[in-house]
């Protein structure tokens, strides 16, 4: 082994003492701010060790470790990892060890519509919107009302306007959907938060694993379904909504709510690169947001206007505190849920103080 590898391992064994590793595989991403190492010991175990490389890193580590010790009481239709362990305060770094997850990452790109994979994938998201959000909730991890969060798009909104490189057309479009409050009466649900194609592990037509829940939160369900906008074929994308819809009980917006949140990435790309004085990203934010604006003037893009409520939209409008879940029965196992301490690494951003609880229909 190699100099890294050997600190890797020792970091490992620090967290996992009697065990003993043998083998080290980067599986960092480019782009990620956490280094992830695959590490086999010399019996075959697989565990995965994740370093947080800056102080927001750190707290979705943390926010991942309480999730996990809330879903392991959960039933789902897929495989999650577990927490193992970290290092101690002697370590040179801190690192966390998870158990790994066997599966291979999905490529919804190259999915065909009658894909039986495509049906699994809405399946699985579907089941994570059926958990009851008190288990969430009550742990802890954060919760937002629709007027929370039209809040802070609104707020990312104002800021990706104040750049002036985003076109006004786009402009328009996003403030015309952001202002309209018919399009943010739904139901709050349990979700991921940070859903890409890749976290899904899949075995032939089925999702058999599920990974990177540093994001767990109550919110909108659309955020778990932009990623399908982000990197699938229109057609694609509509397969797998009507997948999902399938699935469970949608309200009649989420559609246009996934496309408002996935066009909204794209600002925040923009934010992201200006704060970081990076003149590549920045200049492939604005070219992304400039084919954003061709498609727009191309017709391309879908409508952001709320579909009219049927009679049943006063279903859907309840409070999570009344909420029954409209999918199949998640099954919940009791039993009391050690919450991990990581007071040794940076202060945890994700239980903040919430807001005062406002009516759904309060919007600003």
């Amino acid at each position: 082994m190699g100099k890294p590898s050997l600190i890797l391992a020792a970091l490992a064994a620090d967290a996992l003492p009697g065990l003993h590793f043998v083998q080290v595989q980067n599986l960092t991403r480019d782009d990620a701010a956490v280094a992830v190492e695959l590490l086999t010991t010399d019996e075959g175990r697989l565990i995965l060790l994740k370093s947080p490389l800056d102080s927001l890193a750190n707290t979705d580590l943390g926010t991942e470790v309480r999730a996990l010790q809330v879903l392991k009481n959960v039933s789902l239709p897929f495989a999650i990892s577990s927490y193992l362990g970290k290092t101690s305060a002697k370590a040179i770094r801190n690192a966390l060890a998870f158990e790994y997850v066997p599966g291979t990452p999905a490529d919804i790109t190259r999915l065909r519509l009658d894909d039986p994979l495509v049906s699994s994938i809405g399946q699985a998201i579907s089941a994570i919107h059926a958990i009851p959000s008190t288990v969430v909730s009550d742990a802890g991890l954060p919760e937002y009302q629709p007027a929370e969060r039209v809040r802070t798009l609104v707020a990312e909104f104002d800021r990706a306007m104040d750049t002036g490189k985003v076109h006004p057309d786009l402009l328009e479009r996003w403030q015309t959907a952001l202002f309209d409050v018919n399009l943010f009466k739904y139901r709050p649900t349990v979700i991921h938060g940070y859903l890409r194609s890749d976290f899904l592990l899949t075995e032939g037509d089925l999702v058999v694993g599920l990974t990177e829940w540093g994001q767990l939160s109550v919110d909108d369900p659309a955020l778990d379904l932009a990623f399908f906008y982000n990197e699938a074929p229109a057609e694609t994308a509509e397969a797998l909504i009507l997948a999902y819809e399938g699935s469970t009980r949608a309200d009649s917006n989420i559609r246009q709510r996934a496309q408002l949140h996935y066009e909204l990435t794209h600002a925040t790309f923009l934010l992201e690169a200006l704060a970081r004085e990076d003149e590549a990203e920045i200049e492939e934010a604005i070219s992304a947001i400039t084919w954003l604006h061709e498609r727009l003037v191309a017709g391309e893009l879908p409508s952001l206007k709320p579909t009219e409520f049927a009679s049943s939209a006063q279903e859907v409008i309840v409070p999570i505190s009344q909420a029954a879940s409209f999918t199949a029965p998640v099954t919940i196992v009791t039993e009391s849920i050690e919450v991990v301490d990581l007071a040794q690494a940076a202060p945890q951003a994700a239980t903040s103080e919430a807001e005062p609880k406002k009516d759904e229909d309060e919007v600003f």
